[in-house]
């Protein structure tokens, strides 16, 4: 626990929040206040307080159910409760939710409630904080997803497995980070992408390998679900999955074991799994290309994340985050986005989402040189390419090439598959072209 104490304050009541703030204030405590015990739940993980003071009775979310809620992320917490509408029945279910007192208004003293206080964080030791500094502030994450969140407060302390479904950029992969750091799983969060690796990679890498199960076999290797051991696999693009793997998938869903390639020993894993896929699995499963007893298994917990596009109310927050974000890692300062960049944004349907967002955002800080941030239009590289059929010296289509595919890996961070999506060329065609035009692969 720090030096100084951290305390959180849910109090609808401003003139008693501020109180409170004051009274912990003068006792060196890190004291943060929410008028909301919504908004409260977005912060309490980065938080993680010490102690949390919250009242019985607010508008919206009441007292005992932002309790349950809230334990379900931080269990080691204190929770306290103080209100002016004390019953037996309330206080009795105040305790049967997680809070460790329960106080009524007015307070006897200020130095009761410290003398409580000081009590418990002396009583209860809590783990230091868990939320990683790299991960965006969930306010931001779930801006225009909040009933999504507190669906996932939750499902993420449970085995169930979970399916996240949404269009590219939406941003599976860092949800499933999240759902992993509010689980409290004290294993890894792994990750493997199903479609950027071959069919008998993909199994490699799940299931592991024996010394000599196939050529280049050369020691045993662990798999996936072993590096995943009392932690979380993520399988992005599960969709791309083959029918083989598929059937080998589900029975480690079902029982937990599986055999590495080449081996006898059947192994147990404990990892909880989180899927995702930007495709139309049942669609898939009328075709022949998904199993339907694994669509069923996998479909239990099924979570829609949002196209930008249907966020746009919430704009803002998430471009205020990035820009900061951006402009730290580039080291350059901070500038407002000028008034046509943000109608620009604001009209713009972002194909790509987050993640395209992102690239537009880092591309205009970079090229900024006046007082304010100015946005272009997107690129669109594939329209180059559309355009070399009128072209008839050979040079100036390479160099045309050549540009549209910089432009792409630039934008997508060197990320090829990403790239060849933005040029509408397959994967394999980008690296043909690679070689062709003698660019670094």
């Amino acid at each position: 626990m720090d030096k100084n104490p951290s305390i959180v304050i849910v109090e609808d009541d401003t003139s008693f929040a501020s109180f409170l703030e004051m009274t912990f204030q003068e006792e060196n405590y890190k004291v943060w206040v929410f008028h909301n015990p919504e908004t409260a739940l977005f912060h309490l993980p980065e938080l993680n307080p010490d102690i949390v003071i919250t009242d019985l009775k607010m508008p919206g979310l009441d007292g005992i159910t932002f309790i349950k809620k809230a334990k379900k992320i931080l269990p080691e917490t204190v929770f306290l409760v103080i209100t002016a509408f004390g019953t037996i029945p309330s206080a009795v279910e105040a305790m049967k939710a997680g809070a460790v007192d329960y106080l009524t208004k007015p307070l006897s003293s200020p130095e009761e409630l410290l003398a409580k206080v000081n009590l418990y964080l002396k009583k209860f030791k809590k783990s230091p904080s868990f939320y990683p500094a790299d991960l965006p502030p969930l306010e931001v994450v779930f801006a225009g997803m909040e009933d999504l969140y507190e669906q996932l407060i939750e499902i993420a302390p449970t085995d169930a497995t979970v399916c996240l479904l949404g269009e590219t950029g939406t941003g599976k992969s860092l949800i499933a980070k999240i759902i992993h750091v509010l689980s409290g799983r004290k294993g890894p969060f792994v990750e493997i992408n199903c479609a950027a690796l071959p069919e008998n990679l993909v199994e490699a890498e799940l299931f592991g390998y024996e010394k000599g199960a196939f050529t280049g076999a050369i020691k045993t290797k662990p798999g996936k679900f072993e590096l995943a051991r009392e932690g979380t696999l993520f399988l992005d693009e599960i969709s791309e999955m083959s029918l083989t793997v598929q059937a080998k998938f589900l029975r480690v869903l079902q029982d937990k074991t599986f055999e590495r390639l080449g081996g006898l020993e059947t192994l147990k894993t404990d990892a909880r799994f989180i899927v995702a896929t930007n495709k139309d699995l049942e669609k898939l499963v009328t075709e022949g290309r998904f199993r339907e007893d694994l669509f069923y298994r996998i479909n239990v917990f099924s979570f829609y994340l949002p196209p930008l596009r249907d966020r746009k109310k919430h704009l803002k927050t998430i471009v205020q985050y990035l820009l900061e974000k951006i402009c730290q890692k580039l080291g350059k300062p901070l500038k407002p986005l000028s008034p046509s960049s943000w109608e620009k944004l604001e009209n713009y349907s972002f194909p790509g989402n987050i993640r395209e967002l992102e690239n537009i955002l880092e591309r205009a800080v970079i090229l900024s040189k006046g007082d304010m941030i100015e946005v272009e239009i997107p690129f669109k590289a594939k329209d180059l390419f559309q355009d070399k059929t009128t072209l008839k010296d050979d040079l100036q289509i390479k160099n045309l090439e050549k540009k549209a595919i910089l432009k792409a890996l630039e934008l997508t961070k060197g990320n090829k598959p990403e790239a060849a999506k933005l040029l509408g060329i397959s994967l394999k065609t980008l690296y043909n072209k690679l070689k062709d035009l003698g660019l670094k692969e």
